[in-house]
């Protein structure tokens, strides 16, 4: 069984961001350095493959992206499922992916899901170059913020959240009915804003963080609702961008169409079948979380 250690891994002497020392890192980071055991290697490497293979399946061949949600979890859990062949992982916490993208291979594509405020913005996209994707836009006010921190040389993906569910404790913007004023709609008015204001973003697609409830009663003859809705918000405003802006078509999205990301631990396979070309996956792979502290 072959153990990955942070400090000795090729990848990591070769990384191309500004050299630190192992004294300047923080207290938390130092620690997630440590070598996993051989258990908790042989464990999370089983669960990995586990989920990829699932994936794969659920696809049916289609192109799709697994995103291992490394949150409260250490370096050292990244770095092997990284040598893996796992090149996708998010984070929720501004700090702890800083530090994280600091110490860990650059090939790596971090996604932010976690709340974005705009007020973070700023450190999220100057301070990690391999930033690869923020999942969790909600506001004029953060893209903005995004588009002016980033380096003149740089594009950024942005998904748009939406809150599918209606749900107070989700975070996201209303999701578009039959009965939504598309044009002045704030999904719409928010992809406007980043096609037209934000050169250095590029509006991806739309993710959403369904109710739990679906997740649990949906089945193959009943679909899930929230999965739907973002289906068909993705359908109608990629037919309002294409109608208003055609000088900007190919500006947005991946290969022509918004992508999607729905579905979590309990029903990324769902997700997939019902469409979604992204999923993120914590517990699946990593197994439980400790609780955040407020230092995080």
């Amino acid at each position: 069984m072959i153990l990955y250690s942070l400090r000795s891994s090729p990848l990591l002497r070769s990384r191309t961001l500004a050299p630190r020392t192992y004294r300047s890192i923080s207290k938390r980071a130092r620690m997630s350095l440590e070598t996993a055991s051989q258990e908790r290697t042989a464990e999370l490497l089983e669960s990995l493959a586990e989920i990829q293979n699932r994936t794969k399946a659920a696809s049916s061949g289609s192109l799709s992206t697994l995103i291992a949600v490394s949150k409260l979890k250490p370096a050292s859990d990244i770095l092997l499922c990284h040598g893996a062949g796992q090149l996708d992982f998010g984070e929720n916490y501004v700090q702890e992916l800083e530090e994280k993208a600091q110490i860990l291979p650059t090939d790596i594509r971090w996604h932010f899901i976690g709340t974005l405020q705009s007020n973070k913005a700023k450190a999220l996209a100057s301070a990690i170059p391999n930033l690869f994707c923020v999942q969790t836009l909600g506001s004029v006010k953060a893209a903005a913020a995004l588009n002016n921190a980033l380096p003149e040389e740089r594009t950024l993906r942005v998904l748009i959240q939406v809150n599918t569910s209606g749900e107070d404790s989700k975070s996201g913007l209303p999701a578009l009915t039959a009965s939504s004023d598309l044009v002045s709609s704030e999904l719409a008015q928010l992809a406007k804003h980043v096609l037209l204001e934000c050169p250095k973003l590029r509006l991806a697609g739309l993710m959403t963080i369904g109710a739990l409830e679906q997740s649990l009663t949906a089945s193959e003859t009943e679909k899930n609702a929230d999965f739907e809705t973002l289906k068909a918000t993705r359908d109608a405003l990629a037919g309002y961008l294409t109608s208003s802006f055609p000088e900007k078509k190919d500006s947005w999205g991946e290969d022509g169409k918004l992508v999607l990301s729905m579905g979590m631990s309990s029903d990324f396979e769902a997700a997939l079948k019902a469409g979604s070309d992204i999923v993120r996956v914590g517990t699946g792979i990593f197994g439980s979380r400790p609780k955040k502290t407020t230092s995080q």
